[in-house]
């Protein structure tokens, strides 16, 4: 791919081969002139493709990252180099280069380093203000990030955010099948889907899965990029990033290989083979980027709600200089609290650091080392990032508190029956209901199961809902016929 470069007014050359022509506008965003018009030639015609804003990074140290105020490009190049980014700023773009470049549109768009492509490129340059207030100043640069890739493959991207997806779990005959009804605009909360059932169903390993296939944007072959599809049975949402979160010390959250088309971040211990030493680096990097994005306010607020009402004595005025924080003092003023507060802290922190608009958040049992009240907290504090950044999350969880923030309807029940996981919906409502009944209809039935729900599920899966109701010749208790309900119900 060849590509050239020009001030405004200056003539395009006669050339014989398909080129990239970039034409700097010299339009200003508060400061920053990192616009440019594209066109494109085949060595006949040419044609207007439309804008890209292209940044470039003009520092060499990580802690003294800057971005060009004017970006200069190379007056003729075959693909940038990794001091830029680029971004379209309009879906007509990503469809023009569709267009001319046909299925080659991504080599075009990969040579200008667009992070729509590239969503991982994007990471070091988002605290910066030529990032957020230039390009990403305008709603349609929010969606070309999202949608981007999708429209240069020629797609016609899903916008809504709700799903059904058809995960393998390791060890398991067949998929399962469960439905995530997001819907932010529901009176109800609609912003969270909680999954819970007995150990080993599968909760772990089907959340990770899903997380994965969400955060790739990688084609790779034809086959295994169809076979991903696939396991969206109604269309792949399309989230902008996926946090991954576990901080279980037995953490078997499987993560796929990252790399720059990825929009996966990972937030947890780590597994095996990580160590304190590790969560507390990413906690330091994750609070120096809450300070670069100017969200330290905001951190600070949610900190001493939540862990200074415990015990107000425990966190000094150093715990919230979030500048030229050392490993060590950080590790000491961890060492202070109990292992629930810290891992909050590092929730919250976490969740500051790397939620944008439209993306996902995967938790993985979010009660592991908190006290009862700190998972309430949790999730309240959860809920209030989730609402302020127009976010979303999945939470796999044994907990009656989180469940009970949850619609019925927004609750999965995972049920394994030897070698295959099930999902059904609820047989009552869980929203505002009290810990003790969730406790005793909703955990005591995942954890054990009857003959009588064995019963129903196989009828479920034989019969139309009339004729396994025509089986029982005096009918069905309201509590037997419920549970068969839910079992129609959780394949819609």
């Amino acid at each position: 791919m060849k590509f050239m470069c020009f001030r405004e007014g200056e003539n395009f050359p006669r050339v014989v081969k398909p080129y990239v022509f970039l034409v700097h506008d010299n339009w200003d965003d508060f400061g920053y002139k990192v616009s440019f018009k594209v066109f494109v030639t085949d060595g006949i015609a040419r044609k207007a493709i439309g804008t890209i804003k292209i940044l470039q990074k003009i520092s060499e140290r990580k802690e003294s990252f800057k971005v060009a105020s004017q970006t200069e490009l190379p007056e003729r190049f075959d693909k940038l180099s990794d001091d830029y980014i680029s971004l379209g700023q309009e879906r007509s773009y990503y469809e023009e280069m569709r267009k001319f470049f046909d299925s080659e549109a991504d080599v075009a768009l990969n040579s200008l380093r667009d992070i729509a492509l590239l969503p991982r490129r994007s990471q070091p340059f988002e605290p910066t203000s030529a990032y957020r207030n230039a390009l990403m100043r305008h709603n349609s640069a929010q969606r070309a990030k999202r949608f981007g890739a999708a429209w240069a493959r020629g797609e016609d991207p899903q916008e809504q955010v709700s799903f059904t997806y058809a995960g393998k779990i390791d060890g398991a005959e067949m998929q399962t099948i469960g439905r995530f009804d997001f819907d932010e605009n529901d009176e109800l909360p609609g912003r969270v889907v909680a999954i819970i059932g007995r150990n080993a169903s599968g909760k772990t390993n089907y959340i990770a899965s899903l997380a994965a296939d969400l955060a790739s944007t990688r084609r790779t072959s034809g086959t295994v990029w169809q076979e991903r599809e696939k396991r969206f049975t109604e269309g792949r949402p399309l989230f902008t990033r996926v946090l991954a979160v576990s901080y279980s010390a037995f953490d078997n959250f499987k993560r796929p290989r990252v790399d720059e088309r990825s929009s996966y971040v990972y937030c947890g211990i780590g597994g095996e083979n990580s160590h304190q030493f590790d969560l507390t680096r990413r906690y330091i990097e994750n609070r120096e980027r809450i300070r670069q994005i100017g969200r330290q306010g905001e951190w600070r607020r949610y900190i001493q709600d939540v862990i200074e009402s415990d015990n107000p004595d425990h966190l000094s005025d150093d715990f919230f200089v979030l500048e030229n924080s050392s490993m060590e003092t950080q590790t000491h003023l961890l060492s202070l609290l109990s292992s629930g507060q810290a891992i909050f802290i590092h929730f919250i922190t976490a969740l500051l650091a790397w939620l944008e608009p439209y993306s996902l958040v995967v938790f993985d049992e979010p009660e592991t080392h908190l006290h009862p009240n700190a998972v309430a907290n949790l999730f309240l504090v959860l809920s209030s990032l989730l609402d302020k950044y127009d976010s979303f999350a999945i939470i796999a969880t044994h907990s009656p508190l989180v469940v009970q923030e949850v619609p019925a309807k927004r609750v999965l029940v995972f049920r394994r029956t030897g070698n295959i996981t099930e999902t059904e919906t609820l047989g009552l409502e869980s929203f505002g209901e009290s810990i003790s009944e969730i406790t005793k209809h909703v955990f005591e039935t995942v954890e054990v199961d009857s003959v009588y729900r064995r019963t129903l599920r196989k009828l479920a899966r034989k019969y139309p809902l009339e004729e396994a109701l025509g089986k029982f010749d005096t009918g069905l208790s309201i509590n037997a016929e419920a549970y068969l309900l839910a079992q129609y119900g959780a394949r819609r």
